[in-house]
Formats: structure tokens, C-alpha cells, sequence
């Protein structure tokens, strides 16, 4: 069978990284696979989000799979998952059956890149659209994810992790791309190819349109914090303590970079009110600093990529801002929130480059170490340009491996 048609799910949404992912991947897929038809799935889009990251061509084709009446769709959906229902509820949901003439029209089903959907996230909805490729007999690829960790305290915890024990079982195709997934594939006993960030794919450069030029000053740094409190790890956490740890950074960063702009552009994209523009404004004022340059949320990650590779430096809390910096070989700091962060870092050989915040928010005296910590690396680091080739390599390798499996679908 000669692969005509690849349906890609669970493509993640409002968020510049997954944006960046999603063009290599597709740009390269399109380069590579010429003959190839590619689907975009964008289950229960009700705001749109897809249209942010559409890369133009013949052979693409983006459905925003939403209607004006979605009869409860995504909360059934997910009902199905967690009761063992998936088949039967399929079958007699009228918004849902429509689901199954895309699964049946591919060749292929690939996952798209993306995050711990399978595993801290606890994303049932991510569970049920890989269900229904098995339940349709869809050939599937689990492209260059994140996985884990799996708590088991809860019932539905333990459900989520059978669960996605049995599909990752049964892909016909896995990637993982950070060392902490491959070492729970390892204690999993799961068969996985080697994978970094597919952002890694590709380099893109584009002209910086005229209007942002002109609030860009000749030198700069990026800032991209995070939010945090909206993360299962930090939902306790005070905002306003997460929110001080970052001013206190800022003020750091101003004396290091004492002649240079600070900008800050949101990872965040297409949820208005909860991206994270109207954040970073808020920090501005906060900061009291009038060198701060906010990005509007509008500027694609193309865009954003071409502003890194022109910085003096990169401070951010947003895995793919890392990422940027990586792929642009500009000198960063990663504040780590979680594993996938300290695990790019680990499979790369750049941790010296990474300050795991986790437990700088439980009180002064662990939030005044960790600061201490980033202060001395920024000083350090301010002039270590890393080395983006291994990290090519690696994105390389996995799409070749990927190729292949599908040309030996053939």
C-alpha cells in the first residue's frame, strides 16, 4: 500500500512552540513526500486556533472539525475514553460519527508533536482520537512526544496510565523526544525512536515586518516568563510569588544588560483573555523599568524564531523559547519547570545551561537560592553561544526513521 493520505491529530493549539513544531514537521513532510496528501485535524476549534499555524500548500488541507451545534461532543468524547466506551459512543453520537470518513480516507494517522497530553496533563480527549484510529484500523505514528509522569493516586489516574499503557503498545510508529520520556519508555519496555523537538527541523528566517523594527531597539534581550499557576504542579502556588520571583530576575537581567531592551514576546496565542500578552504587560508596569518592549500575541513563531536569532541573550520559562535560542545558537538561560525542559537540556549535553525552578516558589528562602542560582549563570552564560548541530542531528534522524517507515508501508 503506497501512502496517498496522512491524517495528523491532536495537533496542540495556542501556543507559538507548537506552531513552530507543526510548520517544520509539515514543510518538511510536504519536501520530502511530495505525492502525499496531509490532513489537519482540528477537533472542537472553536476559536479558530488552527488558522495561526497554516502552512500554505496544494497537498495541505486544515478542517476545523466544529459545528454550531456540537451536541456536548468533547465531554462525551472524553465520557467514552474513561468508560471503556469508545466504539459504541462513536457509533451513535451524530457529531462524532462524522469523525470516522478522515480515519478512514488515511493511509497513515500521525500524532503531532506536542507535550505530556499522555501522562501530568491527564488529557482524555488526546486519548480518545488515538482510539480511534485503533478502533478503525488506521496505521499509527506517535511523532516526537513528551510522556509521563503518571501518578496513581487517584482512580481516574490509574485508569489514564492503563490506558495509555496499551495504546503506546500499539503504535506502529514512536518517537520520544527528551531523555526523562525515554527513560520511562525504557522501565515501559516500549520500543521508541530517538527524537528531539521537531522544531529542530528547520532554521526559519523571515523579514521582521516593518512596524515591529521600529519598537525593536538595535540591542536586546528576551524574557519570556510563565505564568505557572495555571500548571498542575503550581496551582497552589501564590501568583504574586511566582510573579515577584520574575521582577526580581528582570531587575538582575537590567543591571547585567544595562544597555539593552528587554523583550518579551507571549508563547501563548489565539485564547485572548488567557494567553499571556496582558501578562507580560503586567509585569512591565510592575517592573517599573521603561526599556521593556512587549510583542504583541499576533507575530507568528517564524517571526518570533527571527527576533531571537538577533538577541544578546535568552532568559525564558517556556520550553520552546529554549528551543529558539538552541535552534538560533543564541546564549540562553532555561528556567525549568518541569522535566521536558531538564530533559532537552540533558539530551543535548547543555544542563549547565538550566536552573530547575521547582521549589523556588515554596518559600524565601528557596525562592532567594534560586535567584541566586540564575544570577550567577546569566553572568556565565552571557557569552556561551550553543551549538544547535547535535540538535539538528537528532530532529533529522527521526524524520529519516519516520520516511522510511512510511515507505516500507509501500
Amino acid at each position: 500500500m503506497k501512502v496517498k493520505e496522512i491524517l495528523i491529530i491532536n495537533q496542540p493549539m495556542g501556543n507559538r512552540g507548537d506552531e513552530s513544531a507543526h510548520r517544520a514537521l509539515v514543510r518538511s513532510l510536504n519536501r520530502t513526500l511530495p505525492d502525499v496528501h496531509v490532513t489537519i485535524l482540528a477537533f472542537m476549534d472553536d476559536r479558530n486556533a488552527i488558522g495561526e499555524f497554516e502552512v500554505k500548500h496544494p497537498l495541505n488541507k486544515y478542517v476545523r472539525f466544529v459545528f454550531p451545534h456540537n451536541l456536548l461532543a468533547e465531554p462525551f468524547a472524553k465520557f467514552l475514553v474513561r468508560h471503556d466506551m469508545t466504539a459504541i459512543g462513536t457509533r451513535i453520537h451524530p457529531i462524532l460519527r462524522q469523525l470516522k470518513s478522515y480515519y478512514q480516507k488515511a493511509d497513515l494517522v500521525l500524532c503531532a508533536p506536542g507535550g505530556i497530553c499522555m501522562g501530568g496533563f491527564q488529557n482524555w480527549r488526546h486519548l480518545y482520537l488515538l482510539q480511534l484510529a485503533l478502533l478503525w484500523h488506521r496505521p499509527l505514528a506517535y511523532y516526537s512526544r513528551s510522556i509521563g509522569p503518571f501518578p496513581m493516586s487517584t482512580r481516574a489516574n490509574r485508569k489514564f496510565k492503563e490506558l495509555s499503557s496499551t495504546l503506546l503498545r500499539s503504535f506502529d510508529f514512536l518517537s520520544l523526544r527528551d531523555c526523562k520520556s525515554k527513560r520511562l519508555a525504557d522501565e515501559m519496555n516500549l520500543k521508541y525512536v530517538s527524537a528531539v523537538d521537531t522544531a529542530f527541523l528547520e532554521k526559519p528566517v523571515v523579514e521582521v515586518p516593518e512596524e515591529l523594527q521600529k519598537r525593536l531597539a538595535k540591542d536586546y534581550v528576551v524574557f519570556v516568563p510563565n505564568r505557572l499557576t495555571w500548571h498542575y504542579g503550581y496551582c497552589n502556588v501564590s501568583q504574586y510569588v511566582v510573579d515577584d520571583f520574575y521582577l526580581q530576575l528582570m531587575n538582575h537581567v537590567a543591571k547585567v544588560y544595562e544597555n539593552c531592551q528587554i523583550v518579551m514576546f507571549p508563547q501563548l496565542c489565539s485564547l485572548g483573555n488567557r494567553g499571556d500578552y496582558d501578562y507580560f504587560r503586567s509585569l512591565k508596569t510592575l517592573s517599573n523599568q521603561t526599556n521593556v518592549y512587549v510583542v504583541p500575541d499576533t507575530y507568528g513563531s517564524d517571526i518570533q524564531q527571527t527576533i531571537v536569532s538577533k538577541a544578546k541573550m535568552v532568559i525564558g520559562a517556556r520550553y520552546h523559547t529554549i528551543v529558539f535560542a538552541i535552534n538560533n545558537e543564541i546564549p540562553f538561560l532555561a528556567l525549568s519547570y518541569e522535566h521536558k525542559i531538564q530533559g532537552l537540556l540533558e539530551d543535548l549535553g547543555m544542563s549547565e545551561h538550566g536552573v530547575d525552578i521547582t521549589e523556588a516558589f515554596m518559600d524565601e528562602t528557596q525562592k532567594s537560592q534560586t535567584l541566586r542560582i540564575c544570577n550567577e549563570k546569566l553572568n556565565v552564560l552571557r557569552s556561551v553561544r550553543p551549538d544547535r548541530s547535535l540538535a539538528h542531528q537528532l530532529a533529522t534522524k527521526c524524520f529519516n526513521c519516520f520516511i522510511q517507515y512510511v515507505n516500507n508501508m509501500s
